[in-house]
C-alpha cells in the first residue's frame, strides 16, 4: 500500500488532531488492511420493527451497542459479511451505513408531511433515511446526474420500502428550476473523498490531489447555491461533505455566506458537542465567517465528514415608503 502524499499529511496537521494523523498513517500502513469486526448499520422501521430487528441481531451472537445520538443506529460487533446472511438483511429491515452518513441525516431532521429535496441523492443512504424518518409522509425528492448511479438509487429505496420522487437530472438544474419550494433541501456534495483516506483507502488515497479538491469546490459552491434557492423562506439546508479539505468545506459555505448576505446563517447542526470539532474560523491566513464554528468535522472513529446547517431567513417586510431589499444572488 502506497504512502500517503505529503502536502495532505501537511494539510490534515493544520486540521486535524495529530492522533487522527497517526491512525491514518498506521490504516495505511497495514499490508493488508483488516476486515473490521465491527459493523455500524441502521434500523429500518419501513421494513420491519426495530425491536424485532435487534432482536434478531443479537441471536446471531452478535453483540450489540446503541449509538445515544441516534435511536436507529447500532454498532455490532460482527462482520459485514456475517451480517449480510442474516434474512433481516434481505428484508431490508437493516441497512449498514457509517455513522457519519447517519449523523449528516440526523442533523437535516426531516419532519412528516414537509416537502424535502435530496439533490445529490445516490447511493441512497442518506435518501433512504430521510425517508424512514419523514415515515414515507410528505414529498420526498431525489435528485442524481449519475444514469448507472441513479438505478442503484432507485433499488437502494425499492429494497428499503423508502418513498421518494426521483429524477434523473443534474442537481443545479433541478434546484433553480424549483426555487423556493421545499422546506429542506440536503447537499450531499461530490467531494475528494479524504474521510475515506483517513480510514485507509488506497484508492482513495491514490486518488487525491490538491488540483482535484479546487476543482471539485467549484462544483460544490453551484450545488450549494442552487440549493438554497430552492430553500423557502425559514427553511434549512445541509451540506455536507465526506472530506477534510476547508476549500470544499468551510471556503464554500464562506462564499455563500459572502452572496447572500443577511438571506442565510450558519446554525448549530443539533449533534452532540462532543461528536467532532467545530467548523474552522481561518485557513491559510483567511479570516473566516465566525459562525461556521457552528458546523461539524467528524473524526476517528467514525468516518471523516463535514457537516454544516444553513437556514434561510425569512424576509423582513420592507417599511412604508421603504423601497424592498432584493437579496443579493
Amino acid at each position: 500500500m502506497g504512502s500517503l502524499p505529503s502536502i495532505l499529511l501537511e494539510r490534515w496537521r493544520r486540521i486535524l488532531p495529530e492522533e487522527a494523523v497517526t491512525a491514518a498513517i498506521e490504516a495505511h500502513a497495514s499490508q493488508p488492511p483488516r476486515a473490521s469486526t465491527t459493523t455500524t448499520l441502521r434500523l429500518n422501521p419501513l421494513r420491519g420493527d426495530p425491536d424485532e430487528t435487534r432482536a434478531q441481531i443479537e441471536a446471531s451472537g452478535a453483540r450489540v451497542v446503541d449509538v445515544p445520538w441516534s435511536k436507529q443506529a447500532l454498532i455490532v460487533h460482527a462482520s459485514v459479511a456475517d451480517l449480510q446472511r442474516l434474512p433481516a438483511h434481505a428484508d431490508g429491515d437493516f441497512h449498514i451505513q457509517s455513522l457519519s452518513s447517519i449523523a449528516t441525516s440526523v442533523a437535516f431532521d426531516p419532519r412528516p408531511g414537509e416537502s424535502v429535496l435530496d439533490l445529490c441523492a445516490a447511493p441512497g443512504s442518506k435518501t433512504s433515511h430521510i425517508a424512514a424518518l419523514m415515515g414515507n409522509r410528505g414529498r420526498l425528492v431525489a435528485v442524481e446526474a449519475s444514469r448507472p448511479r441513479f438505478f442503484r438509487l432507485r433499488e437502494v429505496l425499492r429494497s428499503l420500502g423508502a418513498e421518494a420522487e426521483l429524477h434523473l437530472a443534474r442537481g443545479e438544474q433541478f434546484a433553480r428550476a424549483n426555487r423556493g419550494c421545499f422546506d429542506r433541501v440536503l447537499v450531499d456534495a461530490p467531494c475528494s473523498a479524504e474521510g475515506r483516506i483517513l480510514a485507509g483507502e488506497a484508492d482513495a488515497a491514490a486518488d487525491w490531489s490538491l488540483a482535484k479538491v479546487r476543482r471539485l469546490a467549484s462544483a460544490q459552491k453551484s450545488l450549494l447555491h442552487a440549493g438554497i434557492d430552492a430553500l423557502r423562506d425559514g427553511g434549512t439546508l445541509v451540506y455536507s461533505t465526506c472530506t477534510l479539505a476547508p476549500e470544499e468545506n468551510e471556503l464554500v459555505l464562506a462564499r455563500a455566506l459572502e452572496r447572500y448576505r443577511d438571506s442565510i446563517e450558519i446554525i448549530d447542526t443539533g449533534l452532540p458537542a462532543a461528536l467532532g470539532a467545530p467548523g474552522l474560523d481561518s485557513w491559510d491566513g483567511q479570516s473566516l465567517p465566525s459562525e461556521l464554528r457552528h458546523a461539524r468535522r467528524l473524526l476517528p472513529p467514525l468516518e471523516g465528514f463535514f457537516i454544516a446547517r444553513v437556514r434561510r431567513r425569512v424576509a423582513r417586510l420592507a417599511s412604508p415608503g421603504e423601497p424592498p431589499r432584493v437579496p443579493t444572488r
